[in-house]
């Protein structure tokens, strides 16, 4: 693992540390702080227990280490530096687990990802009001052709005529929507909360979430980007869907095995925790199985509805937190995760001494 040395010796240097005290705090030698800062060679090939053990002293995340995430910004920092703010965000750990894959994929990290994000984001939602102007524009062209149909007596009939002032009526609702850059279409909604037919409900589906859903459709690549037409993240305060990045890069990681994936995706273990050795190409067993094996028992109890109503009762979506809460909590249910590992032990070993008798 690479680990930026002015980065380190600014971090140590923030908190006032000095390198023995930095040491004893990460049961990393003082000899080896020193050469991380002043010997770039070393730092490139840093054992990830080092790197871990660094982070937790500093009390940083392994990516600020690593220059893949910002500085945490200090007085001094914010006088010396009057052009740059620093940000904090609270994000779910599939979301970071995102950051790292797409470092992973494309060499980008996050810092560059947010420094860029605006960008983005503007894009698409201009994308989206674009989509939008050209499917108003050929339904005002229809109500032109009605227009003329009836102008020539070709129908009169109630309901062509109701219909007519109602497709005019939203007509004039989705220019205003569109004008007002309202990219969810709140403003399409009635005071219920629901627009005319087809209904739909903001915190589900709107324009937006359809736009995305299209484009990601149109690109055709669900194993590298692929927008869920399920509902929102559960208690969301945002307005947009579901998403799998990099699916196929996270299912050669886990080896095909889902619970190694959920071990990712619930933020019990980041890419860079992995031992190097266990990323090799034909390590793809042992590294699944050590993923695994970092899973908190209580995922073998509890199904898919009841982990997702455990997310829902959490408004910071901070399922790791909530599952080791859970087990501090309720010690029968801990109980019951220890005698289900027991019995996982005990059909191992029956398996492992069955084998041993067929050679």
């Amino acid at each position: 693992m690479k680990i930026d040395p002015e980065r380190l010796r600014t971090l140590r240097e923030q908190r006032g540390l000095t390198r023995l005290k930095l040491a004893e705090r990460s049961k990393i030698s003082d000899r080896t702080i020193q050469r991380l800062e002043n010997e770039p060679q070393r730092s490139q090939k840093s054992q990830v227990h080092t790197l871990n053990g660094l982070a937790r002293a500093l009390s940083v995340d392994t990516g600020v280490l690593t220059g893949d995430l910002p500085l945490p910004e200090s007085d001094k920092t914010h006088a010396d530096n009057p052009d740059r703010v620093q940000i904090g965000a609270q994000i779910a750990p599939k979301t970071r687990l995102a950051y790292d894959l797409i470092k992973r994929r494309y060499g980008v990290n996050a810092t560059e990802i947010i420094n860029m994000a605006p960008l983005f984001f503007v894009l698409l939602a201009e994308g989206s009001l674009a989509q939008r102007r050209e499917k108003l524009k050929e339904v005002e062209d229809m109500l032109v052709r009605l227009d003329e149909i009836r102008a020539t007596g070709g129908t009169w009939s109630a309901e062509f005529s109701q219909a007519a002032v109602l497709a005019e009526w939203g007509s004039d609702g989705d220019k205003a929507s569109i004008a007002s850059a309202d990219i969810f279409g709140e403003d399409l909604l009635d005071t219920d909360g629901y627009a005319f037919e087809p209904a739909f409900e903001s915190i589900k589906i709107n324009p937006f979430v359809l736009y995305l859903r299209n484009l990601a459709g149109e690109l055709a690549i669900p194993d590298v980007v692929d927008v869920d037409k399920g509902d929102l993240n559960f208690r969301s305060q945002y307005k947009f869907p579901y998403y799998d990045i990099c699916r196929e890069e996270l299912d050669y990681i886990s080896n095909g095995s889902s619970k190694a994936r959920r071990t990712l995706e619930t933020g019990h273990v980041r890419l860079s925790e992995i031992p190097e050795e266990l990323m090799a190409e034909d390590a793809g067993e042992k590294r699944a199985k050590w993923l695994e094996d970092k899973l908190p028992g209580i995922y073998d109890i509890l199904d898919g509805d009841s982990l997702a109503g455990i997310v829902s009762t959490d408004p910071k979506q901070d399922l790791k937190q909530n599952i080791e809460d859970m087990e501090s909590k309720h010690p029968d249910l801990k109980q019951k995760i220890m005698e289900s590992q027991k019995v996982d032990s005990q059909k191992t070993n029956s398996e492992t001494e069955k084998e041993g008798g067929d050679k």
